[in-house]
């Protein structure tokens, strides 16, 4: 499928809401069956401005449980997503500009490290390029913090010849509106790891990112599996619906599982214009660092949004009677703790046709 407008791409936003809605493209059911959305009266603007405010209050106080709670796990995906992504280039471009890749919703930095460790380590291709521009973005000065920090630390320790070939930017902004922070044909590649969970709109951000890409570019993006087979939501779900209130209210916000959904996946990005587009499931990743269903209650109280708002509005007894069966169930699914809860991820990609302007 070939499209070489921007305008082509947003209006396929509104097709895909549409066919979305009169049930063109099937959705979990997660989101419209377990809890009330605080929606009413409300118009779409000041939805989207009440789902922002929450998930940027969040992460700017859970910043570091997300850090420590999920970083073992989240980097697991890391290395498909840049290889996705087309990261390292696998040749020399023509031209004098900086390669450049696009890290959005950076978090703690995670992704541009290893990517920062490949292009400073490589020994092939890499080497050939005159200098590598990378770009972290987020909507959170703490994220942002931690992730420099993390980068200015492993730039100490590379020689001066290695680290002067790479130029980090990093920018406080919504991935939503990528045109307000980057002109047309930015970069090379985009990379989206567990982000677009927490945005309003996926669609307004894969058109914006099929916008600053390059033609030829490619993006990749990672999203969790159904709560069917991510056995930490499944476990802490379970337990709110049985011994808890999932009715409580929350702004309204996307289904968070939509893009663990392969051919929505696969059919959003080639609506938006996207070639070679494909998903694939991660299905041995594992949960390692948690050792027991206390913990992670803790990692998912603390370290996440709207699962972090389901628990801390539950009276005091249900919050107890949560926590205690998220223990049970966790010592029931992995016999003890014997092994580690199994979290499947899928990594979507695609790639910007090389005839766009």
């Amino acid at each position: 499928m070939m499209v070489n407008s921007r305008a082509f791409a947003k209006l396929n936003v509104a097709t895909i809401a549409a066919r979305r809605h009169s049930g063109f493209i099937s959705l979990p059911s997660f989101k419209s069956k377990t809890f009330r959305w605080m929606s009413i009266g409300l118009s779409e603007d000041e939805k989207h401005d009440a789902f922002f405010q929450m998930e940027h209050a969040n992460w700017e106080e859970g910043f570091k449980a997300y850090d420590d709670g999920f970083g073992p796990l989240t980097q697991q995906t890391i290395p498909t997503l840049l290889s996705r992504a087309g990261f390292p280039p696998s040749k020399v471009r023509e031209g004098d500009f900086p390669y450049a890749l696009l890290d959005v919703a950076t978090g703690p930095g995670f992704v541009l490290s290893a990517a920062l460790d490949a292009s400073l380590n490589s020994s092939g291709d890499m080497s050939d390029h005159p200098s590598i521009q990378f770009t972290g973005l987020d909507i959170t000065h703490n994220f942002l913090a931690l992730a420099k920090q993390r980068i200015e630390s492993q730039l100490t320790n590379q020689p001066q010849t290695s680290s002067s070939q790479v130029d980090v930017q990093w920018v406080v902004g919504n991935a939503e509106a990528l045109s307000m922070k980057f002109p047309k044909n930015t970069f090379d590649s985009i990379v989206c790891n567990f982000g677009i969970l927490h945005f309003f709109s996926a669609d307004s951000f894969l058109s914006e990112a099929y916008r600053v890409l390059r033609p030829g570019g490619k993006i990749s993006f990672s999203a969790w599996a159904p709560p069917s087979r991510t056995e930490g939501f499944g476990i802490t779900l379970q337990s709110v619906a049985e011994v808890g209130n999932p009715n409580v209210d929350l702004p309204e916000g996307p289904d968070f599982f939509r893009f663990g959904d392969l051919k929505d996946a696969v059919e959003t990005m080639q609506l938006l214009g996207f070639e070679n587009v494909d998903a694939v499931e991660l299905s041995e990743m594992t949960w390692n660092n948690v050792k027991d269903g206390a913990m992670l209650y803790d990692i998912l109280s603390n370290g996440t949004v709207r699962t972090k708002e389901i628990l801390r509005r539950q009276t005091p007894e249900q919050a107890t009677a949560i926590k205690n069966l998220v223990a049970e169930k966790y010592n029931e699914i992995t016999n003890g703790g014997s092994r580690p809860l199994k979290m499947p991820a899928v990594v979507t990609s695609g790639q910007k046709p090389m005839s766009s302007k």
